[in-house]
């Protein structure tokens, strides 16, 4: 999430309850509507005890999805390059075209992928590319046997690729059930709205107003964060980005460059194929 977003989505909540706690107070009665407060006071311990448990339940559950999202992209982008470098090894032109290929799935994780991934989506472009790559990969083994190495290199590459790749986009996907946010949503509801009960005219303004603001500060933060760990590719601020993906497409440029190779990238720089 944006940060500026972010603050102004607090600051909004914050104000309105506020506001709130002020239209409340103008109702409440002198003393507040407890006849005893301190016993009043010792449901606070529960209610926030069970906000804090589920909060910290929900944000394991978030940081485990993001930290997956994260490894199996790394994982992904390595796969490529290793894949890259066998496809050197292959015979005539499939060694240009499996590197040109690769170079074109790159991008098109980039470019196509990525954005798609913010609703959950693959990409339609990085499959062509999936579909050329297992084609190049089947033409080789054609060429010389299953049991070569460059052919069992390059199909332990695949299995490494796809599996960070359905990795990433499964994670996309969302992991925390609505149930929880419900749950987590009517915690955090119960929290701050217990507050004001908490109205009392004869209290000052300033101290209820704090008392108010801050809760609802640290409420409303609580929930964004779980929001940004909860969906890694959403392309702001704290995502997840396709540094990996970038760095690989650097490391094949640099590598073919070395081994004096001229891969067939046969698709623009967004990794689009040419139309026929």
């Amino acid at each position: 999430m944006n940060l500026w977003i972010a603050l102004a989505v607090i600051a909004v909540c914050a104000v309105v309850m506020v506001a709130l706690m002020r239209l409340v107070r103008r109702s409440a009665p002198a003393g507040g509507r407890f006849s005893d407060s301190d016993r009043a006071s010792g449901i606070v311990g529960p209610l926030r005890a069970g906000f804090v448990i589920l909060l910290g339940f929900v944000i394991f559950l978030s940081f485990g999805t993001y930290e997956e999202a994260a490894s199996r992209s790394d994982a992904e982008a390595a796969a490529v390059v290793s894949q890259f470098r066998t496809a050197a090894d292959f015979e005539g032109i499939l060694a240009e075209q499996g590197q040109g290929a690769l170079v074109c799935y790159a991008r098109s994780v980039i470019s196509q992928e990525w954005p798609t991934m913010r609703d959950g989506q693959r990409s339609p472009v990085t499959e062509q590319w999936i579909v050329a790559l297992d084609d190049t990969g089947v033409e080789q083994q054609a060429a010389t046997s299953p049991a070569a190495q460059p052919v069992k290199d390059w199909w332990q590459s695949t299995n490494a690729r796809q599996l960070g790749r359905s990795g990433r986009v499964l994670v996309a996907e969302g992991q925390i059930p609505v149930l929880l946010w419900a749950l987590l949503v009517i915690a955090a509801v119960l929290v701050v709205g217990w507050v004001l009960l908490y109205a009392d005219p004869e209290e000052g303004w300033l101290a209820q107003a704090a008392m108010m603001g801050g809760v609802t500060v640290l409420v409303v933060a609580a929930l964004l964060a779980v929001q940004v760990l909860a969906v890694p590719f959403a392309g702001e601020s704290g995502s997840i980005d396709t540094g990996s993906m970038d760095y690989a497409l650097v490391q094949m440029d640099q590598s073919a460059k070395a081994e004096g190779a001229s891969p067939a990238v046969v698709c623009d720089k967004v990794g689009i194929p040419p139309t026929r």
